[in-house]
């Protein structure tokens, strides 16, 4: 059955921009970091399978949007190797602050981490993949904020978002369909280069 949880979003829109207002399904840092490192919950990801589906070359660039413990993080700065970056980026410092750590004691020099404001990842420079996995439905207002990412991307970049297709019950609040996903990256000038479909209870899904 597959592992219902409500993760950390990296990211929060705020119609006021005030870092004051809670974010959507939010949780203490130290509680996160013990729920998204669970071994349920890495099988249910299968996190290898989907970081091998993603095809980066040796010397990508990626932002992981949401890293949250640095789940994803870490394998992808794995797979690209010593000359490739990745960019985690978190709202919070405490996560933050865990990716670097576990990042370092894994010998993972590649990885940099960014403390993103609510509305803007604030990545440094653009990069060849951004990646946001269970991450879209906490932030407020998604169909604004993927209208900020093309500039983050370099030509022909990607961006690979997974989500729930299948919802706890309590949490209707944050509940979206892929066609609503598909509807905000249209607007925002993206086109659907792929879907994946091994995730069970998750869409996987990539545009350009």
């Amino acid at each position: 059955m597959f592992l219902f949880h409500l993760v950390l979003a990296s990211l929060l829109w705020s119609n006021a921009l005030d870092p004051t207002i809670p974010q959507r399904g939010r949780r203490d840092a130290d509680d996160y970091i013990k729920l998204l490192e669970t071994e349920r919950r890495i099988e249910s990801l299968q996190v290898d399978r989907v970081i091998d589906s993603l095809a980066l070359k040796l010397g990508a660039k990626v932002a992981d949007i949401g890293s949250g413990s640095g789940l994803f993080t870490r394998p992808l700065a794995k797979k690209i190797g010593p000359s490739g970056r990745v960019y985690a980026v978190d709202i919070d410092p405490k996560l933050l602050d865990h990716v670097a750590k576990t990042s370092a004691a894994a010998g993972l020099a590649n990885v940099t981490t960014v403390l993103g404001e609510f509305a803007d990842p604030k990545i440094p420079e653009k990069v060849d993949l951004l990646t946001i996995i269970d991450t879209l439905h906490h932030i407020e207002r998604p169909q604004d904020y993927v209208k900020g990412l093309r500039k983050y991307l370099r030509r022909n970049g990607r961006i690979a978002i997974i989500d729930f297709t299948k919802w706890p019950a309590g949490h209707e609040s944050l509940v979206y369909q892929l066609a609503d996903l598909d509807k905000w990256m249209t607007e925002a000038g993206f086109k659907r280069a792929g879907q994946l479909d091994f995730l069970e209870g998750n869409f996987f899904v990539i545009y350009k």
